[in-house]
């Protein structure tokens, strides 16, 4: 008798440490995959980077009839003299009519491109609360030419306009 119940213990133990086994290694293979899902750590964002919160692009509601906040955010182009080379200066204040966008250290214009034609020809990065979303640069202008002006807003996103070298 004493052997029978040796037996029945030495089946229930071989049962147990099996059963335990395959739940370690089950528990290993799902501890692997959650370790393997754990995402990559993002480098730290600057200062400015933070206060940089809208990227969403934006348009006129009703372009017959802009609202001030809308002015304010669209580049204002306009053209000077060209050159003896032949370069026509470009200005571009961002803000029309006279409505000018803020300088702030937590709200500024903090980037400005422009392009001719589709092509980008000058990208400036600018220092929130130091300088005014305004620019001036020369480029060799012909009739028709198409002057184009993106600019970032850190709060309201971003603005575009473009008009015609006539």
């Amino acid at each position: 008798m004493k052997r029978l119940e040796m037996l029945k213990t030495m089946g229930i133990a071989t049962i147990v440490v099996t059963s335990g086994i395959g739940l370690l290694s089950s528990c290993e293979n799902k501890t692997a995959k959650t370790v393997a899902a754990v995402p990559e750590k993002q480098p730290e964002k600057s200062e400015r980077e933070k206060l940089i919160v809208n990227r969403q692009e934006n348009t006129f509601a009703d372009p017959e009839n802009p609202t001030k906040f809308e002015l304010k955010h669209t580049p204002e182009i306009t053209f000077g003299e060209a050159d003896k080379n032949g370069f026509t200066q470009i200005f571009i204040t961002v803000g029309s009519d006279g409505i000018i966008h803020p300088t702030k250290n937590e709200h500024w214009i903090d980037f400005m491109k422009v392009f001719v034609n589709n092509k980008e020809i000058q990208n400036i990065e600018f220092t929130n609360g130091v300088i005014r979303g305004y620019n001036s640069c020369y480029a060799p202008l012909k009739n028709t030419d198409k002057v184009k002006v993106i600019i970032g807003c850190n709060i309201h996103g971003i603005w575009q306009s473009e008009v015609e070298f006539v």
